[in-house]
């Protein structure tokens, strides 16, 4: 869905031939969306408004450029890019073409989610596409800005996967910060609590996105599938105590992460 070789240098020789932000869908709302993108890209009445906001780094020449200034394909601990579209989402408040560009930012993983949504929900992929991006939309437009100031783009997709597929399942819990505390618990009892696949992936991908690293939610993924500890340590050559540890390791992580995005 992204090519995420990309260069930040104000110039759209650099710029894949296809955008950076791609599918190859012939119909339905991601389609759509990217269609449009493409023909905002490179108005001239689009890049003047855009060049215009006091917050921009560097002027630009096609959309796409902002896409790579705000983060797109780079580490996510990378502070400056961050802090960009931050002020996108701030702008977004109340400029549609602002709104527009943060959501182009996030699509790829937007995707990601109706893709695997798509598998479970009535309708499809195609549902879940047009129903992940409408609540996209209402995520980027009334995100809480004032207090939420860092790692953007993975809150506003965690964000969209809560409003958007799992919070009508889960009315029994109270917010966003009780139900990663509920699976948090599941990961560190995963030998005691009978766990929903769906839901540790649910909680693994966000994970990722909040920047925990890989190995770690691998591991508790493994662990999910209904692998014993005991069963991993002969695979790893090492001792089951090493992946007790291991996984209390990554259990932490997670919820570092998770509290993390809370409080910002």
């Amino acid at each position: 869905m992204a090519r995420q070789n990309l260069t930040t240098e104000s110039s759209t020789a650099h710029l894949p031939q296809h955008g950076l932000v791609w599918s190859k869908a012939t119909e339905g709302t991601g389609r759509q969306i990217i269609d449009e993108w493409e023909r905002l890209a490179h108005r001239p009445m689009v890049l003047k408004r855009v060049n215009s906001w006091d917050f921009m780094p560097q002027p630009v020449e096609h959309l796409d450029e902002v896409l790579a200034l705000c983060g797109f394909g780079k580490p996510v601990d990378d502070n400056e890019a961050d802090q960009l579209l931050w002020q996108l989402v701030r702008h977004a408040e109340t400029d549609e073409l602002a709104a527009r560009i943060v959501l182009h930012r996030v699509m790829p993983s937007i995707i990601s989610i109706a893709v695997r949504r798509g598998r479970i929900v009535q309708g499809g992929v195609q549902t879940a596409t047009t129903d992940a991006i409408s609540t996209a939309w209402m995520v980027i437009r009334t995100f809480p800005h004032q207090r939420r100031r860092h790692k953007i783009a993975a809150n506003i997709v965690r964000d969209v996967e809560y409003h958007g597929f799992v919070r009508e399942k889960r009315l029994v819990r109270v917010n966003e910060s009780q139900v990663g505390d509920y699976m948090l618990e599941k990961f560190a009892n995963l030998n005691h609590y009978e766990t929903t696949e769906e839901e540790i992936q649910d909680i693994l991908v966000i994970a990722n996105e909040l920047g925990v690293d890989h190995k770690h939610t691998e591991l508790l993924a493994t662990l999910a599938s209904g692998k014993h500890s005991t069963e991993i340590a002969i695979e790893w050559g090492v001792s089951p105590r090493t992946v007790r540890n291991f996984r209390r390791k990554a259990v932490d992580a997670v919820r570092e992460a998770f509290s993390a995005s809370e409080t910002i």
